[in-house]
């Protein structure tokens, strides 16, 4: 079967929580959209407001991950039981403003009223959305160390860093 990919529209706060419990669960916490959900599945969590329902406006991605349960299962007590999968989150995300974004992803692009589709709470992407909003929300990695640049020149690879330089700034690796 093949893999799929969607978008889960959650308030900061919740997706904060969703992530820390590594696992996401639409909107009201319905099965049937879970139940369309596999293992490998991308999902993205997608913040329109810091808290709902009355939070400041925020239109971010805030998570990208991979589903990793076979089934939906019902988490809490028996007062509210919502149905969820567990997530193997991408550690670190960060928010990403869709601002910028909006004329590259196939959701956004050329349409005014593309909010209008996220009113379920969740909507299928396509795999370049998935793969452009996932490198949105992932961290940077860090720049390399004056040391670690220094210690590759030494182990042979002399463009790394110019033979006369000796601080600790990091420099284009070719």
């Amino acid at each position: 079967m093949a893999i799929r990919y969607w978008l889960v529209v959650q308030p900061l706060d919740r997706a904060r929580e969703l992530v820390a419990a590594g696992c996401v669960q639409v909107p009201w916490g319905a099965r049937s959209p879970l139940d369309q959900m596999r293992v490998s599945d991308g999902v993205i969590l997608y913040s329109p407001r810091v808290s709902n329902p009355d939070g400041e406006p925020l239109r971010a991605a805030v998570a990208s991950g991979r589903v990793v349960s076979e089934e939906p299962r019902q988490w809490g007590n028996a007062a509210r039981s919502p149905w969820r999968h567990d997530v193997d989150w991408l550690p670190d995300a960060r928010v990403s403003s869709i601002r910028p974004l909006r004329d590259m992803l196939e959701l956004t692009r050329d349409d005014r009223f593309w909010g209008e589709r996220l009113r379920p709470g969740w909507v299928e992407i396509s795999a370049r959305d998935f793969d452009i909003l996932t490198d949105a929300v992932r961290r940077p990695s860090p720049d390399p160390s004056g040391f670690m640049l220094r210690t590759l020149r030494e182990s042979g690879y002399p463009d790394v860093m110019p033979s006369g330089s000796r601080d600790d700034r990091p420099r284009l690796i070719r």
